[in-house]
């Protein structure tokens, strides 16, 4: 889920009821403006940073493989990898017509790739907070 914070947050906070959230792709942004009736004050106005992030809540014990679990999860459902791997499939067996299979194929791609760089920056991020 994404969420927005006025100052940066931490990767890992506990929440004081046994879970935790884990902060991910963090990162500074400027908040827009919001415009106003008065069109000086509107363009006097300076943009604000603020941070933006994906996050999800995980229950203790916390280990990097439940963490990576969860971020996976969020993302993306069961279902949908299962769809992916059924498409590349069909068109690996050529039962699809060749655009077909190139769509087909680069959209599993794709998905393996930002999964991939989603499961590397888990298992970073817990390395740095020591969670094995």
């Amino acid at each position: 889920m994404q969420a927005f914070y006025d100052n940066q947050p931490k990767k890992l906070e506990a929440v004081g009821n046994g879970s935790f959230r884990y902060r991910y792709n963090i990162r500074e942004e400027e908040k827009p403006v919001q415009a106003s009736e008065n069109s000086e004050t509107a363009q006097e106005a300076q943009a604000q940073p603020q941070w933006v992030c994906e996050e999800v809540t995980v229950w203790a014990p916390l280990s990097a493989n439940k963490i990576t679990e969860k971020v996976l999860t969020e993302r993306w459902d069961g279902n949908y990898e299962q769809k992916l791997v059924n498409e590349y499939n069909s068109a690996q067996m050529g039962l699809l017509s060749e655009e077909e299979a190139a769509a087909r194929t680069e959209a599993y791609r794709a998905f393996l790739t930002e999964r991939t760089a989603l499961k590397s920056q888990v298992d970073a991020d817990c390395a740095e907070l020591g969670i094995k």
